[in-house]
């Protein structure tokens, strides 16, 4: 053990208390022990429960828009053809071992352990170099625990998969940067957690997918000691974990967009060129090579009412492909309109709560509305999206999050301070994954839904946000005390020793 560094035990205490939080507080969120709080399900659920054998315990044996989350499922044979997710494998692993009913608490369960497992393993590497370094752990885990994100657990959604993932990768994100490459061993958890988060959001769905490409670039930056003086070698770990991550990731990519151009494909550029080309950007129709008259059906999603009567919508579906295509070369071509597109997606994380996925349990004759009737949170006609967007009083207010976690990540780079470097470096990391995150999923399917397809996007602008706060914290502590200096701190030993451990707190350094 090198001089400074807490004990082992110190350590391992302060992992075991951080994963059993991690994990009560889920607990509690969720009501797993009374009346549990979940995510009702819009449709998408049945792609992932009907390969895991489920069915539900309803009357027509589904589980959309039935007022509130069903939890009770029966036993079946396995679908062919599910959609290809992590999620499904967790799913699996809830269901495996029972033959009889199964109910979606024990998925719940199993997500809130593995929540507290991943922290828990952060908290005993991030503690290396001080047990006040767990400190970097708080921006992660604060949002989690919020009941917007902690209830998508009790669902049958993708989602899941990708919070997780998403947690262990900024968990990842945070042992690197409270320790050095010769924390070996902490090191090598840091990656396991980055690369492994990244692998599972980034095969949860497609539209997490840049998660796992900022998990590659972000192992192959990462040093290990791997002798006990520096060398070369200590920079070939991270590039060979972000090699394996990439050769292991392969197969479930390829899966993933063979399936979603196969099951969706025609309805995703649909909307694309619906909701966001022909309203965004005026004249796009004949670039698109559609007629003149679609923009007439400007701004109207596939669902509800499908693409029937639709003008052009015979172009897209001819070619789903090329219309993407097509569509992607408007966009960029146009960067100000691409900016405020992707502004958009950004300002649709204030929609975090959505509220029409019903979070209560779900009781016969209760029903909700269906897509594209109720709200504009859902995407799926142009009036009520704008009307919502509208009404936010601060529609600024995710990308100036964004932009200073930006900023205040590469002021981070010189910050003295290893616990504000490490805030910093977390804002930074949380604010372009945020912001790849909304870009992806209005540029895949349009402004349709685009409150749930940016709803990963919201928590890691919370993260980028009590990173920032981390940071303040950190700086302003930092600059009080030490222009206190030694001659103003308390003449009695009880509180200098409490001074000069704050001080040391703030700068990071072993206490």
């Amino acid at each position: 053990m090198s001089r400074g560094a807490p004990a082992q035990a110190a350590r391992l205490l302060v992992a075991l208390a951080a994963g059993l939080l991690c994990l009560l507080a889920l607990v509690t969120v969720m009501s797993l022990r009374g009346v549990p709080v979940g995510a009702g399900d819009n449709g998408d659920g049945a792609r992932l429960y009907c390969g895991a054998g489920l069915v539900p315990q309803t009357p027509d044996q589904r589980s959309n828009w039935k007022g509130g989350v069903v939890l009770g499922f029966d036993r079946s044979p396995a679908c062919p053809g599910p959609m290809p997710s992590s999620a499904l494998l967790v799913l699996r692993a809830a269901v495996s071992g029972d033959t009889g009913p199964w109910s979606l608490t024990r998925l719940g369960w199993l997500y809130a352990m593995l929540a507290g497992v991943v922290v828990g393993g952060a908290a005993w590497a991030a503690t290396a170099a001080g047990l006040q370094r767990v400190l970097v752990l708080v921006p992660p885990v604060l949002p989690l625990v919020q009941t917007d994100f902690a209830r998508f657990f009790i669902s049958t959604y993708s989602e899941p998969a990708g919070l997780l993932g998403a947690l262990s990768l900024m968990c990842g994100v945070a042992v690197v940067v409270v320790t050095s490459r010769s924390h070996r061993i902490e090191r090598l958890v840091g990656l396991s957690l980055l690369a492994g988060g990244g692998m599972l959001a980034g095969t949860a769905k497609l539209g997490y997918a840049p998660l796992l490409g900022l998990a590659v670039l972000l192992c192959a930056l990462t040093a290990v000691q791997l002798r006990r003086e520096p060398g070369r070698l200590d920079r070939a770990v991270g590039p060979v974990v972000a090699a394996a991550l990439i050769v292991v990731s392969a197969g479930p990519l390829a899966a993933s967009l063979a399936w979603q151009a196969r099951a969706y494909g025609p309805i995703n550029q649909h909307n694309l060129v619906y909701t966001v080309l022909l309203p965004e950007i005026e004249g796009s129709a004949a670039a698109l090579g559609l007629p003149e008259t679609a923009a007439q059906a400007a701004g109207n999603a596939f669902y509800p009412n499908g693409n029937a009567n639709v003008p052009g919508a015979e172009v897209i579906a001819a070619d789903p492909a090329a219309a993407r295509d097509r569509a992607w070369r408007v966009l960029l071509s146009h960067p100000v309109d691409l900016a405020r597109v992707v502004g958009v997606g950004m300002q649709a994380t204030q929609g975090r709560s959505l509220d029409y996925l019903s979070a209560k349990p779900y009781a016969p004759g209760r029903g909700e509305p269906v897509l594209g009737s109720t709200v504009g949170a859902q995407g799926a006609e142009a009036a009520q999206l704008r009307s919502w967007l509208d009404a936010m009083s601060h529609p600024w207010w995710p990308s100036l999050v964004a932009a200073l976690g930006v900023a205040v990540g590469l002021v981070g780079l010189r910050w003295r301070s290893p616990l504000g470097a490490a805030f910093g470096r977390t804002a930074a990391v949380a604010a372009v994954a945020a912001v790849g995150l909304a870009a992806l999923a209005v540029m895949g399917d349009g402004y349709f839904e685009v409150a749930k397809h940016v709803w990963l996007a919201s928590f890691l602008l919370d993260v980028t946000l009590f990173s920032l706060l981390g940071a303040a914290a950190t700086g302003g502590a930092t600059m009080v005390l030490r222009r206190r200096g030694e001659r103003a701190w308390p003449s009695t030993p009880a509180a200098r020793g409490w001074a000069e451990s704050t001080f040391r707190l703030a700068r990071g350094l072993p206490r």
